[in-house]
C-alpha cells in the first residue's frame, strides 16, 4: 500500500509540476496546457520512477499471489474426499 502511496504521489507531483511550467513558459491554458503535460510527465515518470514502479509491481504481485494461493488452499479443501458421500 505505501509503494502505491508514494508511486501515485510522485506521478501527480511530476505532472503538476509540468503543467505549471507549460502553462507558464507557452502561455497555453484549458484543455490543450492538460493534454501537453499529460504526454510531458508520461514521459517523464517513464524515465525517472523506475525504481518506484517497480515497488509498486512487486507488491501488487505479492497481492494477487496470496489470493491465488488462498483460491488454491481452498479449492484443496473442496477436492478432500468424503468417505460418507462417496458410499452414495
Amino acid at each position: 500500500m505505501g509503494s502505491l502511496l508514494v508511486y501515485t504521489g510522485l506521478r501527480l507531483a511530476v505532472f503538476l509540476a509540468v503543467w505549471l511550467l507549460v502553462q507558464w513558459l507557452t502561455g497555453l491554458r484549458g484543455l490543450m496546457a492538460l493534454a501537453l503535460a499529460i504526454v510531458i510527465s508520461g514521459a517523464i515518470s517513464l524515465l525517472l520512477l523506475n525504481r518506484q514502479r517497480d515497488a509498486l509491481s512487486s507488491g501488487v504481485a505479492r497481492f494477487f499471489r496470496r489470493i491465488n494461493e488462498r483460491i488454491d488452499a481452498s479449492t484443496r479443501a473442496e477436492d478432500v474426499d468424503d468417505p460418507e458421500q462417496s458410499t452414495r
